[in-house]
């Protein structure tokens, strides 16, 4: 009764957030984690795609560095299977 519920942040602009936190090694290690998180969660690989590609724009409207995208242009490529075996999500 009268509790206060805690909103959870935007998928797309938490990413944003975390690439720009870190150089892009850890950035890309981050958010790597973060979205295996959503996954765990039940969050399904396309809204995650679209969450990341919402993110990605976030980061344009920013001004925000090359390397920030990057980031997350990684991830992306691990959600859809295009990296190493290891790194894949």
């Amino acid at each position: 009764m009268g509790g206060v519920v805690e909103q959870q942040p935007d998928v797309a602009e938490r990413v944003a957030d975390l690439a720009l936190a870190e150089p892009y090694a850890r950035a890309l290690l981050t958010i790597r984690g973060y979205a295996v998180g959503l996954l765990d969660a039940g969050y399904t690989r396309e809204a995650l795609y679209e969450d990341f590609e919402r993110a990605r724009s976030v980061l344009k409207g920013r001004d925000a560095p090359e390397e920030s995208e990057e980031a997350i242009l990684d991830v992306m490529d691990f959600l859809v299977g295009f990296s190493s075996s290891f790194m894949k999500l």
